[in-house]
């Protein structure tokens, strides 16, 4: 049977199938198809993943332009991640390929700022971190990140070097990287001839006017520009130098290493937010009995265990973790 002369040509032309299937499609020999280019002087369209080059003897040769393959797999996806999350997972999100990007270099570790110059943004000095900041709060990117970082973190429990690495970050992660009690200044600290310090003048002009409604004396006025976390001034007459009370919760959004391990989520109570955190000291149990029960005399952690041990072989596991992690109080 005859092929459709019409129907082949629009085929091979369009480049969208390789050469064999167009040729399979309408039952003849590649070698007569590519003859009958050749003789009509049919052209392919270029493919967008092939490099067609059409020979004087009306060939093709089809050859894969791995360069083009990885700037298209770079501009969709960083390494270590799934083309399919890249893609699928960011336009689930309503996400665009570039803001996808941004948010998987977040999630690998990148600053906000190297992150958004890593996905093709341009932007250059202070106004880099200020555009950076506004991407990184961007709700759809903030909860892509969050999920990213799930993911990566589900991924850690695979062997024995991972779990370690979880126990350890936890174990040897700092508490007042999420929450800290501070002494910080009173009013009278840093105040001219320690009077009362103000924010700014509209806080003195409220204060001054309520007075004033009242029948009251003015406010003292020590100046301007109170900051809230400043050190206590040593001698300061109404404070001693104490200063006053403070805790600090910080934005947990942008925690970053161990702290994110310890950290287990916030609940608020009747007294007040309560900072929730990973046992420290079941961690390290737990990472003392790991490391003793991976440990071969003289190994390291990852190493398959041997049957049998000594009293030696635990007391050399034990000797390396004391060595390793000291006191991890």
């Amino acid at each position: 049977m005859k092929p459709d002369e019409g129907a082949l040509k629009r085929d091979y032309c369009a480049g969208v199938l390789s050469i064999q299937k167009v040729a399979d499609r309408h039952g003849i020999a590649k070698s007569t198809l590519m003859d009958m280019a050749k003789k009509y002087g049919w052209m392919r369209q270029k493919n967008p993943s092939k490099k067609s080059v059409q020979n004087k003897n009306g060939r093709t040769d089809e050859k894969t332009v791995e360069r083009e393959k990885s700037d298209a797999k770079k501009n969709s996806l960083v390494a270590g991640v799934d083309e399919d999350d890249s893609v699928d997972e960011a336009s689930n999100f309503g996400l665009s390929p570039q803001q996808a990007n941004f948010a998987h270099y977040v999630a690998e570790g990148k600053s906000r700022v190297e992150a958004y110059r890593l996905a093709g943004y341009k932007c250059e000095g202070e106004f880099a971190h200020q555009s950076a900041s506004r991407l990184y709060r961007n709700v759809k990117v903030s909860r892509y990140i969050r999920h990213l970082r799930d993911k990566f973190e589900k991924r850690q429990a695979a062997t024995i070097d991972d779990l370690i690495h979880q126990y350890t970050a936890i174990a040897n992660a700092d508490p007042n990287e999420l929450a800290q009690h501070r002494r910080v200044n009173c009013r009278y600290c840093w105040g001219e001839h320690h009077l009362y310090q103000w924010r700014d003048i509209a806080e003195y002009d409220r204060a001054s006017a309520s007075a004033a409604k009242d029948g009251k004396q003015p406010p003292d006025y020590g100046g301007l520009g109170f900051v809230d976390t400043a050190d206590p001034h040593p001698d300061c007459p109404k404070c001693n130098g104490e200063g006053v009370s403070e805790v600090f919760i910080t934005d947990t959004r942008d925690l970053e290493g161990n702290a994110r391990w310890l950290y287990a989520g916030v609940k608020e109570t009747k007294f007040g937010i309560e900072i929730q955190t990973a046992n420290q000291d079941a961690a390290r149990r737990e990472l003392a009995r790991l490391l003793t029960a991976h440990l071969t005399a003289g190994g390291k952690p990852g190493e398959r265990a041997a049957a049998g041990y000594t009293p030696d072989d635990y007391r050399n596991a034990q000797n390396w973790i004391d060595n390793e992690f000291g006191d991890l109080d």
